[in-house]
């Protein structure tokens, strides 16, 4: 179960990475190293609450 919770959590990462990427690329300036450390924050954030709030006890419980 364990290996579900990480997948999931991987899989959302990648996805808000990706779409970060994107969004950066297309609507901002070139030089953009400081608003990428300035969105670290919500892009390494989002995958952590989104897999906790999505998993199930089974998930949790299994050690």
């Amino acid at each position: 179960m364990l290996l579900k919770f990480v997948t999931r959590f991987a899989v959302i990462l990648f996805a808000v990475i990706a779409l970060t990427a994107i969004g950066i690329h297309f609507f901002f300036s070139s030089n953009t190293t400081t608003f990428w450390i300035m969105m670290m924050p919500i892009i390494l954030g989002i995958p952590i609450v989104a897999s906790v709030v999505l998993a199930t006890d089974e998930e949790l419980s299994a050690v």
